[in-house]
């Protein structure tokens, strides 16, 4: 296994490879900020280059998740364009979010697209500001979804953990506001994947998978799209029922049985391996 950092044009990521790949796929985390190198890793393992991007939390990035400048990701798509034909996405979460209005602003550099416990909106800032997460070319990409956080518990232990899908879910009771957030997904020109967790305590992953899919049938997207749905699972299984969030420094419930958990950190990754295999060379 190669491994490489990566600094060039501003980026902060791990270039994960072995052999010769014929493609790359982007690894974008979530809210926890950092490089995503164990899941790139695993993938570079299957064949590909894998980049395990930071967007902030490292070096010179901004330090929370906020105002993301997306000619960023576009750096990073010209950088792997530099030596590969086939360019895909893989995010989480916030990553999987960030992946989606990846895919309709360049849809003609990504082939595919990987989303696991996605948004079906653009949210903001999520910490009580209404600042925009993403902006580009100076402007936020879509008025922010809305949101309050309305925690029942403190957050300061992890028998106090709090779960945020019931404030996600309150925060849709606008049909009008929450609709002009929508990722306009029918913009994708590549085959997608999503991956959902009914037992997701962070946001509602399952129903905003199935807005997607509702979208793009709406619009008439052409492209081929795979919904995963893993009932029992949490948000964020690989690291069990709950967790310190690295960057709120708060207990947040994930979600999900730890036997359903352990199985499915696995599965989904074969899932996303067969899938990026089946479609990039």
């Amino acid at each position: 296994m190669h491994k490489k950092e990566i600094r060039d044009q501003g980026l902060m990521g791990t270039l994960f490879w072995t052999g010769a790949p014929k493609s790359a796929v982007i690894v974008l985390g979530g809210s926890s900020g950092g490089l995503p190198e164990s899941r790139a890793e695993a993938l570079a393992a299957e064949g590909y280059y894998a980049l395990a991007l930071a967007y902030f939390g490292v070096g010179h990035l901004p330090q929370r998740l906020s105002q993301i400048p997306l000619e960023y990701f576009e750096a990073a798509l010209t950088f792997l364009s530099n030596f590969v034909d086939q360019v895909g996405l893989w995010g989480i979460s916030r990553g999987a979010e960030l992946s989606l209005i990846l895919g309709t602003l360049f849809p003609e550099r990504i082939d595919a697209l990987a989303a696991h416990v996605p948004s079906s909106v653009v949210y903001g800032t999520l910490d009580g500001t209404s600042l925009p997460a993403w902006v580009y070319r100076g402007e936020q990409v879509a008025p922010s979804a809305p949101f309050a956080l309305h925690a029942t518990a403190a957050g300061d232990s992890m028998e106090s953990a709090i779960a945020t899908t019931p404030s996600f879910l309150a925060s849709m009771a606008d049909p009008t506001a929450f609709a002009s957030s929508a990722i306009p997904v029918e913009k994708l020109q590549c085959p997608l994947l999503l991956v959902s967790a009914e037992d997701d305590q962070m946001w509602p992953s399952t129903l905003f998978a199935k807005q997607i899919i509702e979208r793009l049938q709406t619009f008439r997207s052409p492209i081929e799209v795979s919904h995963i749905v893993y009932p029992k699972v949490g948000h964020s299984p690989g690291r069990g029922g709950a967790g310190m969030h690295p960057v709120w420094k708060r207990w947040f419930a994930y979600g999900g049985s730890p036997a359903e958990n352990a199985a499915a950190a696995v599965d989904w990754l074969q899932q996303t391996v067969s899938f990026f295999k089946a479609r990039l060379d």
